[in-house]
């Protein structure tokens, strides 16, 4: 079986701004590492970072340089047996 995160929305423009998803996963769903993928930005500025923990928080994140408070979407997959 796979696991599919997806994130859309948009947050504050600083550099290292992040998100972090109100829901934890179940303990069924979680990853055994850190999984990440990129985030595009709607205005093709810094790309974001969307990360599932092995204690299943799941975060968004700006990734340094300029930041972006545009609109994105991002998915990522990864295997839970």
């Amino acid at each position: 079986m796979m696991m599919l995160v997806k994130y859309s929305g948009s947050f504050a423009g600083d550099s290292w701004s992040s998100v972090q998803c109100e829901y934890t996963l179940p303990v069924g769903l979680r990853p055994p590492i850190e999984v990440n993928g990129v985030v595009c930005v709607s205005n093709g500025q810094t790309s974001r970072m969307l990360v599932v923990n092995p204690n299943g928080t799941i975060r968004c994140a700006n990734m340094g340089a300029a930041g972006s408070s545009e609109g994105c979407v991002g998915s990522l997959c990864y295997p839970i047996s």
